[in-house]
C-alpha cells in the first residue's frame, strides 16, 4: 500500500509539456505537497523536473511525516528520464526506491517507444494465487509510468478531464477515466486562480487480486477528484489537489508550492 501511496503522490505532483514546438518548456518546475489522511498530515513530498533540450529529467521524494512517522517511517525516492517527442513525451526510465519499516525495495520501470520492455521488482514479488488478474499481451502499451501518466496539453480548462489515464506501477495496471466536475479557486505558493476540477473513475485492468475489498470499493464506491492548473500563460495543465475515498477514509493531496521558471 505505502508504494500506491508514494506513486500516487508522484503521479499528481509532477508537470511535463506535451511539445516542444507548440510551447517553450520550463526549464525547471518544483512542486511541493502534503498528503493527509482523515485530516491528519501522513506525508510530504517534493517533486523538480529538469529540462534540458529534448530531455527531461524528473526527482522527487517523499517522507511520512505527522502521526504516521511514529509508526510506520518511511522515505521514498523517485526518478525519470525521458524525451519530448513530436507525438508527445516518452518516458525512458522509471525507478522508485522506498523504505517502509526498516525494509528497503525498489520498482524500476524501462520503456521503448512507449511501451514498457523490462520491468524489475527488489526483492521480487510473491507468487499469486488462481485469482490473480494476470497482465494482458496489450496491457503495457501505451501507457505511462506514475510520474508521467497525468500531463496535460489542452486547448481548454474543461479539455482537460476529457480523458483517461492509464497508468502502470511495476506490478499493478489501471485506468483513471476523468469527466469535467467544474472550476473553483486556487492558492498557493507560486500560484493563484482558478482551476479545473476533474472526477476520476478508478478502473484496475489487470496485476491485481480478483475480489480484493479495497480495490472493489475503489472501483465501485470512491469518490476521486482530480485539480488541474495551468503553468503560467500555458495551455500545459498540471495537478495541483486530488482527493481519493478509501475504505477507511479520505485520502487528500495539495500544493503548497506550485511554481516554474525558464
Amino acid at each position: 500500500m505505502t508504494r500506491r501511496i508514494a506513486a500516487l503522490a508522484a503521479s499528481i505532483a509532477i508537470l511535463l509539456p506535451l511539445n516542444a514546438a507548440a510551447l517553450e518548456a520550463p526549464k525547471t518546475f518544483r512542486g511541493d505537497y502534503k498528503l493527509t489522511f482523515l485530516g491528519l498530515r501522513i506525508a510530504k513530498s517534493t517533486f523538480i523536473s529538469n529540462f534540458s533540450g529534448d530531455t527531461f529529467v524528473l526527482n522527487g521524494s517523499l517522507k511520512s511525516a505527522g502521526l504516521a512517522r511514529m509508526f510506520d517511517k518511511t522515505v521514498a525516492h523517485t526518478q525519470v528520464t525521458g524525451r519530448i517527442a513530436e507525438n508527445g513525451v516518452e518516458p525512458l526510465g522509471y525507478q522508485l526506491n522506498y523504505v517502509m519499516g526498516g525494509k528497503a525495495q525498489k520498482t524500476a520501470i524501462r520503456f521503448s517507444e512507449g511501451k514498457v520492455v523490462e520491468t524489475e521488482n527488489v526483492p521480487p514479488l510473491k507468487k499469486r494465487g488462481a485469482n490473480w488478474v494476470p497482465l494482458g499481451a496489450d496491457d503495457l502499451s501505451a501507457v505511462f509510468d506514475p510520474l508521467t501518466a497525468t500531463m496535460v496539453r489542452a486547448s481548454s480548462a474543461r479539455e482537460v478531464c476529457n480523458r483517461t489515464i492509464r497508468a502502470y506501477d511495476g506490478e499493478m495496471r489501471v485506468n483513471l477515466k476523468l469527466s469535467y466536475a467544474g472550476m473553483r479557486p486556487f492558492r498557493t505558493k507560486g500560484f493563484k486562480g482558478d482551476v479545473v476540477r476533474c472526477k476520476a473513475k478508478f478502473e484496475p485492468v489487470s496485476g491485481y487480486r480478483k475480489g480484493r475489498r479495497a480495490l472493489e470499493f475503489m472501483k465501485h464506491r470512491s469518490r476521486m477528484e482530480i485539480g488541474f492548473a495551468p503553468v503560467g500563460a500555458s495551455n500545459i495543465y498540471a495537478p495541483i489537489f486530488a482527493t481519493v475515498g478509501t475504505q477507511v477514509g479520505t485520502l487528500r493531496l495539495y500544493a503548497t508550492r506550485f511554481t516554474a521558471s525558464n
